[in-house]
């Protein structure tokens, strides 16, 4: 039989696990190939450590990233989600700057890089961006196949 407290702490850990996700779930929507999605799903899992999990999906033209980032606080994950939906406007922004055709000019970027090739040329830019906006370590990482 569950204690009062065993509910209560239960209750918290849903909503909780609710309103993150809710948060995470802003920046799930696809978009075309050249630019990056991400997809978060929060998790809590009871009797482990570092149970706040953060399972992060990057897709991108050039394939896909997932992870699994394990937190200890309710915070630290919070933060992290709020980092990444701030990262993925930052993307998208820098999309929409670099994929600008000239002059309606088909097939190239407004810095004339062939559409086809916007992920080579750009992909540390945005990897950089990427690593100065999420800052929020995880206790651990595991890779997802």
């Amino acid at each position: 039989m569950m204690s009062t407290q065993s509910v209560a702490d239960s209750n918290f850990i849903s909503k909780a696990v609710a309103e993150i996700q809710a948060r995470a779930g802003t920046f799930s929507q696809p978009l075309a190939t050249e630019r990056s999605v991400i997809t978060l799903q929060v998790l809590y899992v009871t009797g482990t450590a570092s149970a706040w999990r953060l399972i992060e999906i990057v897709r991108s033209g050039s394939g896909s990233r997932r992870q699994m980032l394990c937190f200890t606080s309710m915070e630290d994950v919070t933060r992290a989600v709020e980092e990444r939906c701030a990262w993925q406007r930052a993307d998208e922004q820098f999309v929409a700057t670099h994929m600008a055709t000239p002059g309606g000019f088909p097939g190239v970027t407004a810095d004339w890089v062939p559409s086809k090739d916007f992920d080579l040329m750009f992909g540390p830019s945005r990897e950089a961006i990427r690593r100065q906006m999420c800052l929020t370590s995880p206790d651990h990482t595991v890779p997802l196949v």
